[in-house]
């Protein structure tokens, strides 16, 4: 798969966390009706008078949610990612994008090979750059390096 649609992808995955938040549905169905309604959908992009078509693989999307779906299932995430913290603010009280940023991050670590975790890392967080301040992207690149640390992944 390509660098760009990976990157297209990883960002629609954090869309879809972040859609969790306010669905009723099910994990599983919440993608079906993600990847439907968004999936090359034509949008006002930042330039004018231009349209933006959402563009993303719908199979690794996939396997995106199914890893989000099995993450929270096996983790308090709460107690989980407070585990990493050390200052005030606990993860409850943190905005849903950084929820979506971090459960993204670290719900695709778990699927993914050894090898490959520092480019996925980096993705989400050229990504997070335009989504989330400098300040917050140095939060979830502490507790990401917190994470994977305990997990002993080695960053040769």
């Amino acid at each position: 798969m390509q660098n760009l649609i990976k990157t297209k992808t990883r960002l629609a995955y954090i869309q879809f966390i972040f859609s969790t938040f306010f669905s009723k549905d099910e994990i599983i169905d919440e993608n079906e009706h993600f990847q439907n309604y968004f999936y090359k959908l034509s949008i006002p992009s930042t330039d004018k008078d231009q349209e933006t078509i959402v563009d993303f693989n719908k199979n690794f999307l996939t396997k995106l949610s199914f890893s989000y779906f099995e993450f929270i299932k096996k983790n308090n995430v709460d107690d989980l990612i407070d585990s990493f913290i050390n200052f005030d603010r606990k993860y409850k009280n943190w905005s849903f994008i950084n929820k979506s940023i971090i459960l993204a991050i670290f719900s695709e670590i778990e699927i993914s090979k050894k090898e490959k975790i520092k480019i996925l890392i980096n993705d989400y967080f050229n990504i997070s750059k335009s989504l989330i301040t400098k300040k917050e992207l140095g939060m979830i690149n502490a507790i990401t390096d917190k994470y994977i640390n305990e997990k002993k992944i080695i960053w040769s």
